[in-house]
């Protein structure tokens, strides 16, 4: 039933003075006093769609590029349609993200191939990208030229991981090509403390990227297989279902119980268990590669195990790195746009005083002026 009281009759009759405000002050070009109105009618209502595309605009307008973008993501694309997405790809170009804001222009010719702004948003994209990628060309072939070591940081993290795949070997836990146990869950788990020490090992960060490898089972097992792992895991390491240990050992279990949860999480996916799988398939190809050019010293298992925690650990490299570059340019991002705040607000200050030194120069002429006339009469 509709709220028709006094007070809520009231609150829409704000919201929507403010918005009419916002709307005509944007229209004027008086962006700033546009985002006034948009926040004051946003106060009212925070998550109202309309608003926050209006006042992205206006702070798109106003040239501060980072709330804009934080407001296109905020707007309820159920409600606004295809404007959500052409709010939300304005942002991300104006910051040069042109990657992600190609993808949300594409979204808007999906549903309208005409709108000229996706139209001539996709087209800038696309230009930059390929100007990023010929200067990344440019910057590999100097770095070829200039380059006389490796990466230090690169090779201390592989040196971890090749820890990682010597002591997952050494362990011997169930090997992937031998699964028959697993399968008919015949195996004894063990103890909670036994399971923690597996869970917790040395360098296990590195081991437990494979979340088959936390639910110590083969990688080609099915749905049902994986749950019903998942659960006699989780019942041995569950936090209630731990008596009589210490404290230390309780949040010891409790972490193992943690990696488990978040091995079950990856594998929920089916996309990103399908992508688990094509990882330790391509592990599995390349460590027989390697065991092939060793001659086939030691094990094809051991050769595998090795190229598998690496292609893992690779691409947990890959995506920290992505993560660092993408803080680094938000970081550089707000720094700039602080600076040409800065800069915006000194320029005013200058103008300000400049036409008030004016005015009083003007007055004190004027006053000279009018005692030249008197002195004369």
């Amino acid at each position: 039933m509709a709220d028709n009281t006094p007070e809520s009759e009231d609150w829409t009759l704000q919201l929507n003075a403010n918005k009419s405000l916002g709307d005509d002050a944007f229209r004027r070009g008086q962006y700033d006093e546009a985002i006034q109105h948009y926040t004051t009618a946003l106060s009212l209502d925070p998550t109202h769609a309309a608003l926050l595309s209006n006042r992205s605009a206006a702070y798109l307008k106003a040239g501060h590029k980072s709330k804009a973008l934080h407001d296109a993501q905020q707007i309820d694309v159920t409600v606004m349609g295809i404007k959500a997405y052409s709010r939300l790809g304005a942002a991300l170009q104006s910051l040069g993200r042109y990657e992600p804001a190609l993808k949300e222009w594409q979204r808007v010719l999906e549903k309208d191939p005409q709108n000229v702004a996706a139209l001539q948003g996709k087209e800038v994209c696309e230009r930059e990208l390929e100007k990023l990628k010929e200067e990344e060309k440019s910057k590999e072939v100097e770095k070829e030229g200039t380059d006389t070591g490796s990466d230090d940081d690169l090779d201390e993290f592989f040196n971890d991981v090749q820890e990682a795949a010597e002591q997952a070997v050494k362990q011997q836990f169930v090997p992937e090509t031998s699964t028959e146990a697993i399968r008919n869950h015949k195996k004894d788990l063990g103890t909670a403390k036994e399971q923690t020490d597996r869970l917790l090992g040395p360098n296990y960060q590195w081991r437990n990227l494979n979340p088959f490898f936390v639910l110590d089972m083969a990688h080609d097992s099915d749905e049902e297989e994986i749950s019903r792992r998942f659960k006699a895991l989780s019942l041995l390491l569950h936090p209630d279902k731990q008596h009589g240990v210490s404290d230390g050992e309780k949040e010891r279990i409790q972490q193992a119980y943690d990696e488990v949860l978040q091995a079950k999480t990856k594998l929920q996916d089916e996309n990103k268990r399908k992508h688990v799988r094509d990882l330790i398939d391509e592990g599995y190809r390349q460590g027989k590669l390697d065991w092939v050019a060793s001659g086939k010293q030691g094990s094809l298992e051991e050769a595998q195990s090795k190229a598998v925690q690496k292609i893992f650990a690779t691409a947990e490299y890959n995506r920290r790195q992505a993560e660092q570059r993408m803080r680094n340019h938000e970081k550089r991002e707000r720094e700039q746009e602080e600076e040409e705040l800065q800069k915006e607000k000194k320029e005013r200050e200058f103008n300000t005083k400049w036409s008030e030194t004016n005015r009083q120069e003007n007055r004190v002429g004027n006053w000279r002026d009018f005692a030249s006339k008197k002195r004369k009469t």
